[in-house]
C-alpha cells in the first residue's frame, strides 16, 4: 500500500467520525473528572440511589456530589425521581454507560449483568 492510499484511509476514518466528534468530546470532558467518575460507577452500581448514599459511596461530600449531580443533570446523563424525602439518582446516557462498560465497572445485584450495548 502506497503512503498516499494509507494516508486517505486514514483521513476518510477521520471524515466518518467527524460530525459525531464534538458529542464524544463533550462526553470525554464530562467524565474526566475523577470526583463524577466515582458518583458515575458507584450509579451505575446501585441505580436509583439518593446523595447520602452516593456520598458513602464514594467517600465524597454530600455538597460534592450534589454539585457533580447537577452537572450531569445539566448535561443529560443522569436522570432524578423524587421519592418521598429523598431524590433518586440513575444513569440514563447510553454512551457513559457503555463506557463504563468498557471500563469494567462492576454491576450488583441492583443493576444485574446485561449484554453491552
Amino acid at each position: 500500500m502506497s503512503e498516499t492510499e494509507h494516508g486517505k484511509i486514514g483521513a476518510d476514518a477521520v471524515a466518518a467520525t467527524e460530525p459525531s466528534m464534538p458529542d464524544w468530546i463533550d462526553v470525554f470532558a464530562l467524565v474526566a473528572d475523577a470526583t463524577r467518575m466515582k458518583i458515575l460507577i458507584a450509579m451505575h452500581a446501585a441505580p436509583d440511589s439518593s446523595v447520602s448514599q452516593l456520598a458513602a459511596a464514594t467517600a465524597l461530600g454530600a455538597n460534592t456530589v450534589t454539585q457533580a449531580l447537577a452537572t450531569l443533570h445539566k448535561a443529560g446523563v443522569v436522570s432524578v425521581r423524587a421519592d418521598g424525602r429523598y431524590r433518586r439518582w440513575t444513569l440514563t446516557d447510553p454512551e457513559v454507560h457503555q463506557l463504563l462498560h468498557q471500563m469494567r465497572a462492576p454491576h450488583s445485584e441492583l443493576h444485574p449483568e446485561h449484554p453491552a450495548h
